[in-house]
């Protein structure tokens, strides 16, 4: 996509240079991904309206949608920061919590049974710090992330 390598080699603004966008992009010309995935809002005449990042899995589910008025730039960090959460959750089998960055604590999914429950409260597993039965955190560290994800 040509606007990647312009403001690559081309924009500087408020200090920023050389600034280069390191997760998939896709030019969507025909509007054959638009329309496969419903992105085309019913009654406008132009797309231009339409602005949002989908976040779509290697499955094809949408997993996320973050959407933005034509007159609205984008958050970069924060789209690669909900990127690199969405998979850590499948990852490591854990939710995030907002604001989540490599290196913070992860929500813990809720035990299946009694006994784990009761386990949990009991602190049976030191690495994991519970609030209540239902509600417990634990540490992932940063560079295991990021060598998970950033491996794939």
């Amino acid at each position: 996509i040509a606007w990647l390598r312009t403001i690559k080699e081309k924009i500087e603004y408020k200090g920023m240079k050389n600034v280069e966008v390191k997760f998939p992009l896709i030019e969507d010309i025909t509007m054959e991904v638009a329309k496969k995935y419903g992105m085309i809002q019913p009654g406008e005449s132009s797309t231009k309206a339409v602005r949002a990042v989908f976040y779509i899995d290697p499955k094809g589910i949408i997993r996320a949608i973050i959407y933005y008025p034509l007159s609205l730039g984008r958050n970069f960090d924060e789209l690669y920061r909900v990127l690199i959460a969405l998979q850590t959750a499948d990852a490591f089998s854990v939710a995030t919590p907002a604001d989540w960055r490599p290196g913070d604590e992860v929500i813990v999914p809720p035990p299946g049974s009694c006994g784990a429950a009761r386990d949990r409260v009991e602190k049976k597993q030191e690495d994991i710090k519970c609030y209540d039965w239902f509600f417990c955190t634990k540490k992932l560290d940063k560079d295991k992330v990021l060598g998970t994800i950033l491996k794939k």
